[in-house]
């Protein structure tokens, strides 16, 4: 799936007061002896991000245009979180849409600060390059019993959850992707 780009001429969000808040999805289950049990409600943590973009009022018009016209779908744009670290670069691309109404105040006369939030999108794991190992293994099968174009891992009534597999090598083993 292709998404539209974060215009480069446009300004990007402001450094401080950034924040994102991910929701691990903890259900914990106090036990009357021992630990508490504790399990994930997903494999995929939402993401929320505060934004604020600073900007001369008179781009105000020119953004907010294109931010009705395009950003309450996903898009991509340079951001900061744990995607980043794991490209190793201070910011990369990021698939978000934002989830709030804009609000929109006068910093100084002639300037305004916009400030929305945006949700990361559960694809985001396509452009995260690596993805987590499994150290499992897929046999490519030989040209008389070659394998099979499409893995199951699990019952046809209950697939596995990964969308593909990267089969690896001895130096990298399988991945989720």
């Amino acid at each position: 799936m292709s998404y539209v780009t974060y215009p480069k001429s446009f300004q990007c969000p402001q450094i401080k007061p950034y924040s994102l808040g991910v929701d691990m999805g903890l259900v914990r289950t106090p036990m009357q002896g021992g630990n508490n049990r504790q399990r994930r409600q997903y494999r995929h943590m939402p993401h929320i991000f505060r934004l604020e973009f600073v900007m001369e009022a008179l781009d105000l018009g020119t953004w907010q245009q294109w931010i009705n016209s395009f950003a309450y779908d996903y898009f991509i744009l340079g951001l900061e979180s744990m995607w980043s670290g794991n490209a190793g670069t201070i910011t990369s691309p990021h698939i978000v849409r934002f989830i709030s109404d804009l609000e929109v105040e006068n910093v100084v006369y002639g300037w305004v600060r916009v400030r929305v939030q945006a949700e990361l999108s559960p694809n985001q794991y396509a452009l995260a390059g690596p993805g987590i190992l499994t150290d499992a293994w897929i046999i490519g099968g030989t040209p008389a019993a070659p394998s099979a174009d499409t893995i199951i891992a699990g019952t046809p009534a209950a697939p596995s959850m990964p969308e593909w597999i990267s089969a690896g090598s001895p130096q990298n083993p399988a991945a989720i992707l």
